[in-house]
């Protein structure tokens, strides 16, 4: 019976402690950023997608999303949500910075519109970039904002998709040390007031985020998926062998000839 205390105890001591390497990583976050949110490691996820023809109002994009965040957020205290929902005429790009948790249904919701796509409020998404443990987030809160028909025009055909995706990148990069500095102004506000994106060279063009949801080189929801659940390939010490089959197959046949 003791030796059964003794066990649940040590059991218990290690998993408060924490071996894993989840557990590492939340050690040394803390030890690099003591005043940090320590409950979860924090993820960014970056999406493109088209939206539908047929969308009568495109608040309903940033109604579903903001439905969609209130109920992870409700399910998990004190994991917040927060991220940028750019709403072009044709497309959109939401930025979103989370949990593990929060990240996979993300995805998941993302996986089902593209299943189904006729009750879909995003078509053809597009993983641009995840950042897995990032050490702080780049805005706020998690908002979107309506942009106008027209105003974000710019020739992106002549770049490498490489380019398109760094310049992209590093355009979101500004516009979040932008919103950061106009923060007073849209605290505690979903939808960002127009007056705050006057600066549209911030905001990347509708035409780069239409191309990079036409680069079949970026993952989609569905194979971000499929590659997030599929195990590494490790090779056995068993198959580290010498010579290798193909090796010994040719020498066998020299070796059958020369002896018939």
């Amino acid at each position: 019976m003791e030796k059964d205390v003794l066990s649940s105890s040590r059991e218990a001591s290690e998993e408060d402690t924490g071996t894993s390497l989840y557990h590492q990583r939340l050690a040394h976050r803390k030890q690099r950023w003591p005043n940090d949110e320590m409950k979860f490691l924090l993820h960014r996820l970056v999406v493109v997608s088209g939206l539908p023809p047929g969308l009568a109002d495109r608040q309903t994009v940033g109604d579903h999303y903001e439905k969609f965040i209130y109920s992870q957020k409700r399910s998990r205290a004190g994991e917040d949500v927060t991220g940028l929902l750019l709403l072009y005429p044709q497309h959109a790009l939401h930025v979103i910075e989370c949990s593990t948790e929060v990240l996979l249904s993300v995805i998941q919701d993302l996986t089902h519109m593209q299943k189904t796509p006729d009750s879909a409020v995003m078509l053809t998404p597009r993983v641009l970039l995840v950042s897995h443990d990032i050490s702080s987030r780049l805005f706020q809160q998690w908002s979107f904002t309506l942009l106008k028909d027209g105003r974000l025009t710019v020739n992106s055909d002549e770049q490498s998709c490489e380019t398109l995706v760094i310049q992209t990148l590093h355009q979101l990069l500004r516009l979040a040390s932008h919103l950061h500095t106009a923060g007073e102004n849209i605290k505690e506000c979903k939808e960002i007031p127009e007056e705050v994106l006057q600066k549209s060279q911030l905001i990347p063009p509708q035409t780069a985020v239409c191309r990079l949801v036409q680069m079949e080189a970026l993952l989609s929801p569905v194979q971000y998926l499929d590659t997030y659940h599929s195990p590494l390939h490790q090779l056995l010490d068993s198959e580290s062998v010498w010579p290798a089959a193909e090796h010994s197959s040719h020498s066998l046949n020299d070796q059958t000839q020369n002896d018939g």
